[in-house]
């Protein structure tokens, strides 16, 4: 008998019977949660997204892999069993609009989501928020604002395993009806300009900065996140933009 084996007797044989481990993803088919879902499959875990509306509306062969939860984030009794024996959770969830609608899917909804997972003992838990521009409170408050109160509770619940990203512009191909937008075609050329530039000490300049926040692939968002909800050595607190982008390809 290994040395392994003598220290954990039959975890081997524990986890084939277990399967892989799972992921629980919220807004699992919009432009960041879908990538995030390929991303989680691709590194051999079980995902289940829960969002309002199913899979996403694009063919593409990893769709099939995801268990689709169809549910509303506010109704907890619909989606709340699929956190039990989740190794993580990874929020997508937002949106714009009124600032009172704002606050809601941008705060609200995903405080209930960490509460909930906290609560049946998911021991990490990755949030997809914002950069902070540094932008008067009288630009779009809901959504900064409800993203705060959601990375605070965030940390509150998930002390060791809770990771908040502040990606910038998010690029990449977002399908919208079924066609495909290359927001490539700005982000990566715009990327690349400021490659050149000091950008992190430049963002720090009061609104001019808001210009030097370099924007980040949609795939380095999602491996970062699955990493985050996955990874015990990745400490919790807050990856900005520019630790976000160590995870881009080469």
């Amino acid at each position: 008998m290994d040395e392994q084996s003598t220290r954990n007797p039959g975890h081997v044989a524990d986890q084939e019977f277990m399967g892989p481990p799972k992921l629980v993803i919220f807004g699992g088919n919009g432009f960041v949660g879908s990538r995030v879902c390929e991303e989680a499959l691709k590194t051999g875990l079980s995902v289940v997204s829960v969002n309002r509306s199913g899979p996403p509306k694009q063919s593409a062969d990893w769709i099939k892999g995801v268990e689709w939860v169809k549910a509303d984030v506010f109704d907890v009794k619909s989606w709340r069993d699929q956190l039990k024996g989740a190794v993580g959770v990874i929020s997508c969830l937002g949106a714009f609009g009124s600032n009172k609608f704002m606050q809601k899917i941008c705060g609200e909804s995903n405080i209930t989501v960490f509460n909930e997972a906290a609560d049946a003992g998911v021991a990490r838990a990755a949030f997809i928020s914002v950069h902070d521009y540094g932008f008067p409170g009288a630009v779009l408050p809901g959504y900064f604002q409800g993203k705060r109160r959601a990375e605070e509770v965030l940390a509150l619940r998930f002390p060791q395993g809770g990771v908040s990203l502040r990606p910038g512009f998010i690029y990449g191909t977002r399908v919208v009806g079924g066609v495909g937008i290359p927001l490539g075609a700005i982000g990566y050329p715009l990327d690349k300009v400021l490659g050149i530039l000091p950008t992190k000490s430049l963002a720090g300049v009061p609104l001019l900065g808001a210009g030097f926040v370099p924007p980040v692939s949609v795939a380095a968002v999602a491996k970062a996140a699955v990493t985050a909800a996955t990874d015990p050595s990745v400490e919790a607190g807050i990856l900005d933009v520019w630790q976000i982008k160590a995870y881009e390809s080469p």
